[in-house]
């Protein structure tokens, strides 16, 4: 499972409950590439050597101004902890 990194601050832009996270690493996407309905690990740094994160669902939307991918989130799959060997060195990168 493809893992990219997401911005947790910029979430919820649809409103009514909407858990998704839209600022996600395009560089990571394009890579993959990302396809609508492809899991992934969405994930952030959330204290040194930790991070926070889930599996979601990509989507590609449009919402108002914004047209790009988003991250819903998979219900129970939230993590924290220490950061994944594949991604020590690589935090933000």
């Amino acid at each position: 499972m493809p893992f990219v990194w997401g911005d947790f601050n910029a979430c919820g832009w649809a409103a009514g409950g909407d858990e998704s996270i839209y600022a996600l690493d395009k560089d990571a996407l394009a890579a993959i590439p990302a396809k609508d309905g492809m899991a992934i690990f969405v994930w952030c740094e959330d204290e040194p050597d930790t991070i926070l994160g889930c599996v979601a669902t990509l989507e590609h939307i449009t919402l108002g101004a914004f047209t790009g991918w988003r991250a819903v989130p998979v219900g129970s799959t939230f993590y924290r902890g220490p950061v994944p060997a594949h991604l020590l060195g690589g935090l933000g990168a």
